[in-house]
């Protein structure tokens, strides 16, 4: 029974803990200086910065849909970036682009012709649209 008592404890702290440290992950890992500190993402940072988006999203603005989602690619970038197993150059996955796409309606609904056409939902804006360049849209048979 003591035992038990133990693990019932060690769970609570973890759990209060990770309740208390949670805002400060969470605002440290918000920062686009924190993103390209560590990842292969040179090229994304300087398109990032010189696009509108600059102004008003930071990256998991764009690439977090919920806190297990940003907490499982965490961990996922952290392994790739200690153990150098990440794609040559970096590639975003179907499950992150549907993420993103889901982001984008989130702000442009309102804004975007094609966001408030409900057929053009199914389809993912990062199809036409490159991602950190927005304005940018990608022609079928002359970017593939």
């Amino acid at each position: 029974m003591r035992r038990w008592n133990w693990f019932l404890f060690g769970l609570l702290v973890l759990v209060f803990g990770a309740a208390f440290t949670y805002p400060l992950v969470a605002t440290a890992t918000d920062d686009i200086a924190f993103c390209t500190s560590c990842h292969v993402m040179g090229e994304q940072a300087q398109k990032h910065s010189v696009s509108y988006h600059r102004e008003v999203a930071t990256c998991s603005d764009c690439h977090t849909g919920s806190i297990v989602q940003k907490y499982a690619d965490g961990a996922r970038h952290l392994t790739a970036n200690l153990t150098g197993s990440y794609p040559h150059p970096i590639q975003i996955r179907e499950s992150s682009r549907n993420v993103v796409a889901g982001q984008c309606y989130e702000c442009h609904a309102e804004r975007s012709l094609h966001a408030r056409q409900k057929q053009v939902k199914a389809q993912n804006c990062t199809e036409c649209h490159r991602g950190h360049d927005p304005r940018s849209v990608i022609l079928p048979g002359v970017d593939d």
